[in-house]
């Protein structure tokens, strides 16, 4: 679990739509600060879960949903003591579009891309677009999945539908909007200089360098955009990271600390059970156990 540009591809080159399921925190504990190409739509279908996006945070509840833009900073964490069941839809423009001089990619598409045109973000159980999108995502994420003769068809059709419906919501973007997405795409520069090198050590001025800024104005926008200091978010990243490991590598829990960055491994045995109320070896035993007894949901 990491903080970084998602460059793949979600679905296939020539037909990029794909649809995944998530169930915090049985199955991860949430999914960290990342931004795509994509539209995303997270639709939460059972309990709650807390999705960031940009500077705002939202509580999406069952029946809620968060429409996404495409290259915008995004994460997924739990709710209190709370399960959350969701579904994410992600899809590229490219596949709406027909040519460079299409009308549907000029005058609708391209304004959200840009954000110039900007979607509604939370949408909340009684949001007008609520009832005409709800169908469309149930539709597409329960009913549908590319695989029988037609389907594709079927999809771009409920994509069409959908966007010409949030087309009618959206709003132009202000100055300080168009400021706000600058500052986040200087910064986007900085998480991705984490994800490559935070097992080393890093000093705060080499991120302010890499963003461009001041040690001290850095510090301020790092902390408005993860909600922690760059201190506290490195060893965050880190124990993510950490626990990424030990749930998918078989390596040693000493080797694994050393490589995520902690040369102590008593400090990383505190900071991790600080963070995930157990031990290494224990988040280990009982990530086994829940991937040895997983099984879909009913709802699913």
């Amino acid at each position: 679990m990491s903080v970084y540009q998602e460059t793949k591809v979600h679905g296939t080159p020539s037909f990029p739509f794909a649809v995944y399921w998530g169930l915090i925190p049985d199955w991860l504990s949430g999914f960290p600060l990342h931004w795509h190409e994509e539209m995303e739509i997270i639709s939460v279908r059972e309990g709650s879960v807390n999705i960031s996006v940009g500077n705002n945070e939202y509580t999406v509840n069952s029946g809620e949903f968060l429409l996404i833009h495409p290259q915008m900073i995004h994460a997924i964490k739990q709710h209190e003591d709370s399960r959350g069941l969701y579904v994410n839809i992600l899809f590229r423009f490219s596949m709406l579009e027909s040519g460079s001089n299409d009308i549907c990619r000029e005058k609708y598409l391209e304004p959200i891309y840009s954000r110039k045109a900007l979607m509604p973000e939370y949408i909340s159980l009684d949001h007008p677009l609520n009832p005409c999108i709800t169908p469309i995502i149930i539709e597409l994420t329960d009913n549908i999945d590319a695989k029988r003769p037609g389907d594709e068809l079927r999809i771009k059709g409920k994509l069409y539908e959908m966007m010409s419906v949030i087309i009618g919501y959206c709003e132009s973007s202000n100055n300080a909007q168009v400021y706000e997405d600058i500052i986040f795409e200087k910064l986007k520069h900085s998480l991705q200089y984490i994800k490559e090198n935070y097992a080393d050590n890093i000093a705060i001025d080499t991120m302010a360098a890499v963003s461009n800024y001041s040690v001290s104005h850095f510090s301020k926008l790092f902390k408005q955009l993860t909600g922690a200091s760059f201190t506290q978010y490195l060893k965050n990243y880190r124990l993510e990271s950490a626990a990424n490991r030990l749930r998918n590598e078989k390596a040693t829990i000493s080797d694994i600390a050393l490589s995520c960055g902690f040369s102590n491994l008593s400090y990383f045995t505190r900071a991790f059970y600080k963070k995930y109320n157990m031990t290494p070896s224990q988040y280990r035993r009982n990530q086994r156990r829940n991937k040895s007894g997983a099984k879909m949901p009913d709802t699913l």
